[in-house]
């Protein structure tokens, strides 16, 4: 007799006790018999009680010995509903007083044992009872405790992590009452599909309990994506559940926990998301948490910082300003052009550079639109100081871009060549900068771009070169005529061994091809000094100038004069 907690009883059944679970030599089902959370008997043909596990016992204050060969009705206060078949084993409903008073109603199932043939066909059919939950057709508590067992020990094996969530239905104590126990039945199995159909198929989803599950994550693991996944779910939510031909909204409450950060074995991990879904569940409906706090509140954080970004990028006008560097030449004198630098006026972290919010406009697929408004503002600031008749516009403008800007159609179905046209007749002051690694990737898709860039008089200048594996063939290949080396190169100067052997490489192979190299980064006397000797067509740093606002530039250049 196997007694499952498979409706809406009183409170939801729990992963088996003890620590990890080891290999066991009689088999899945042997180990769950003895291991399971709940009292398990197997009875003969004529009702006799032949063996039951150490939960049984305890549920009756009798040993084993003492049990068996003894009718199940003595030994437990059951009322039966229909009669066992004798031929075949079958499902029963039952009703078991607990210490309490309070009847519960649960499921057994009975099957009679005449011969040895008879105990394997037993043990086969508590073997998949055990692998499936029969309400649901989810795993089973003790295949899914099985495998996060197995989970962890592989973890350790690869040293990586994983990720445990629990899952609860909001309100699923007074479901029940509210819509009568087979309609809450039938919702709890339309949650466990919605479980099943938004998570990932190598996702193991278990359910352990009423109205909870729990989801087995192995890869990714990082919080960043263990917290889409979970908003993913909850936004699941959203649609409405069938009960009984009328509509209703349901909301579940996800708690997050983490190995090995947040617990050292699968009870403690366990444990320790049902920690966490329970601060979720008292933040209110449809929330998600995870245990460790202090990884809670900096996803909430950068969350917040994600909202602000893109509600400043829809109006960027009012939010961003843009800032030159001058470039000099390699004495480090006079100017020779300028590098336009986007700022952010944050409301709460005041004024921040491109390297705190352009890799979570990348991540959030907005960079295209800031991209477009620089180039707007620059070269409207550009046409400015022509009409001024100011020295600046004799200069060289410069403009980060990313890779993806080479893409066709990207500013309202128009490719980028066209944008710049409708912007400006004379672009020969302009060049844009783009990461040397992705534009060597995808020069020869884009060729019939970059060469109607050239067509316009738009220069190319590959950034960021030092940082990845350089292909001369290839960079010979680009219509490049400038490249600018990372400032990582120039800050190993005096610190990192052959750092300024490199650099001079660096700048002799660009040399050779015929590509003016540009060294950035230059903020020290000593720096200054190491790269005078090499081959750079300009030089770019703090040293010189940091970068200046429109009225501050203008003065500085004057200055130069």
């Amino acid at each position: 007799m196997a007694v499952d907690a498979s409706g809406p009883p009183s409170g939801p059944s729990s992963p088996p006790p003890g620590g990890r679970v080891a290999a066991h030599p009689m088999g899945q089902s042997a180990l769950a018999f003895e291991r399971a959370p709940v009292g398990l008997a197997v009875v003969d043909g004529r009702g006799l009680l032949q063996i039951a596990n150490l939960r049984f016992c305890a549920l009756t204050g009798r040993s084993l010995k003492a049990m068996r060969g003894r009718s199940i009705g003595e030994l437990l206060p059951v009322a039966l509903a229909g009669d066992a078949d004798e031929a075949s084993s079958a499902w029963h409903t039952l009703e078991l007083d607990d210490p309490a008073g309070v009847a519960r109603e649960l499921l057994v199932i009975v099957q009679p044992l005449d011969d040895g043939k008879s105990r394997l066909l037993t043990l086969a059919a508590l073997d998949e009872a055990m692998a499936g939950d029969a309400l649901t057709g989810l795993a089973s508590v003790w295949l899914f405790q099985d495998r996060l067992v197995h989970a962890m020990e592989r973890a350790d094996r690869l040293d990586q992590g994983l990720a445990l969530l629990l899952i609860e239905l909001d309100g699923h104590e007074a479901l029940p009452g509210r819509v009568g126990p087979v309609v809450a039945r039938g919702l709890e199995h339309q949650v466990s599909r919605r479980i099943e159909q938004t998570f990932r198929g190598e996702d193991s989803v278990a359910r352990l309990g009423w109205a909870r599950w729990g989801v087995l994550i192995e890869h990714p693991v990082s919080p960043q994506s263990l917290q889409v996944a979970a908003q993913r779910f909850l936004e699941a939510m959203d649609a409405p559940f069938d009960a009984a031909d009328r509509p209703l909204l349901l909301t579940t409450s996800i708690g997050i926990a983490r190995y090995p950060e947040d617990g050292e074995d699968d009870e403690a991990l366990m444990a320790r998301a049902a920690e966490a879904l329970s601060r979720a569940g008292k933040a209110g409906p449809g929330r998600h948490d995870f245990f460790d706090v202090r990884l809670r509140r900096h996803l909430e954080e950068q969350e917040a910082f994600r909202r602000q970004l893109l509600e400043a990028l829809l109006a960027p006008g009012k939010h961003f300003h843009i800032v030159y560097q001058p470039q000099v030449g390699p004495l480090g004198g006079t100017c020779q052009g300028l590098e336009a630098l986007v700022r952010w006026q944050h409301p709460r972290r005041g004024l921040l550079h491109p390297g705190d919010f352009l890799p979570e406009a990348a991540a959030m697929g907005q960079l295209i639109r800031l991209d477009r408004w620089v180039l707007e503002r620059v070269i409207l600031q550009h046409r400015q100081w022509r009409e001024e008749g100011s020295t600046l516009a004799s200069l060289g403008v410069s403009v980060n871009l990313d890779v993806a800007m080479l893409e066709q159609s990207v500013f309202d179905s128009r490719p980028l060549d066209h944008f710049l046209r409708q912007q400006a007749e004379d672009l020969s002051w302009l060049s844009l900068e783009i990461e040397g690694a992705g534009l060597m990737a995808r020069g020869e898709t884009h060729a019939h771009l970059l060469k109607r860039l050239g067509s316009l008089g738009v220069r190319l200048v590959a950034d960021e070169l030092g940082c990845d594996p350089l292909d001369l063939f290839q960079l010979s290949a680009l219509p490049v005529g400038r490249a600018k080396v990372s400032r990582r190169l120039v800050s190993g100067l005096g610190r990192r061994p052959n750092a300024d052997r490199t650099l001079g490489a660096l700048a002799s192979c660009l040399a050779a091809l015929g590509v003016q190299a540009v060294v950035v980064g230059v903020e020290t006397r000593a720096q200054l000094e190491a790269v005078r000797g090499l081959d750079f067509a300009a030089m770019q740093g703090n040293l010189f100038s940091p970068p200046l606002g429109v009225a501050e530039l203008a003065t500085w250049h004057a200055a130069q004069a």
